[in-house]
């Protein structure tokens, strides 16, 4: 997608914005820090601001940068397609597990998780490090596994296979069974690949292109 098309689609998202119910949202989805003003929202431990007035979302650490295209998504998509009384399983699956969103898991393969395998392998160290940057929780499982909240509302896991002589590195995202309460299947996609991205920044390395 063309720069210029970003900016369209994010602009069309800032418009339906302004007819959000946020209040509604807030409590169905357990959001803290509703109010009468500018309203917060936490996203991958990044605190940003959506504008009362133009819908417009601001981070607040750096609010002269404008937001990118995946950040903006995901926290308009999140108020747009979740449901009514969304709720999760605690039960995480990959991708192509996700009702809905299996057409897309080879695509998601090939551009976001063997990517970040490589970026990563020999470097288990530096991914822990990482995550532990952005307030990742740790878990037990695999060399490198974590659990990140997407948004407070929305956890998801990374298990990580540092390879050897016979085997190259491995790496997979999680995704609670019942995120599709709270959001598009496709922007499942770009969340996943936004935790890669803030993985790779924390590390120092390379985004995905």
């Amino acid at each position: 997608m063309e720069i210029d098309n970003y900016k369209k689609v994010c602009e069309y998202w800032r418009l339906k914005a302004l007819e959000f119910d946020y209040q509604e949202r807030y409590a169905a989805l357990g959001l803290p820090g509703y109010n009468e003003n500018n309203l917060p929202i936490t996203y991958f431990g990044v605190d940003y601001e959506i504008n009362r007035t133009d819908a417009s979302i601001t981070e607040l650490k750096r609010p002269e940068e404008e937001v990118d295209f995946y950040s903006q998504s995901a926290i308009y998509h999140l108020f747009y397609f979740s449901k009514e009384a969304p709720r999760n399983a605690n039960n995480f699956i990959p991708l192509h597990e996700l009702r809905g969103a299996a057409p897309f898991s080879p695509a998601f393969k090939k551009s976001t998780l063997i990517p970040f395998a490589k970026a990563f392998e020999g470097k288990t160290g530096q991914l822990i490090d990482a995550a532990e940057k952005l307030g990742f929780e740790r878990l037990p499982n695999s060399d490198a596994g974590f659990q990140a909240m997407a948004f407070t509302c929305m956890p998801i896991r990374f298990l990580f296979w540092d390879g050897d002589d016979e085997l190259p590195a491995q790496a997979t995202i999680l995704f609670d069974q019942k995120i599709t309460d709270f959001t598009h299947e496709e922007t499942v996609i770009g969340i996943g690949m936004d935790l890669v991205n803030r993985l790779l920044d924390a590390a120092g390395f390379k985004r995905l292109a």
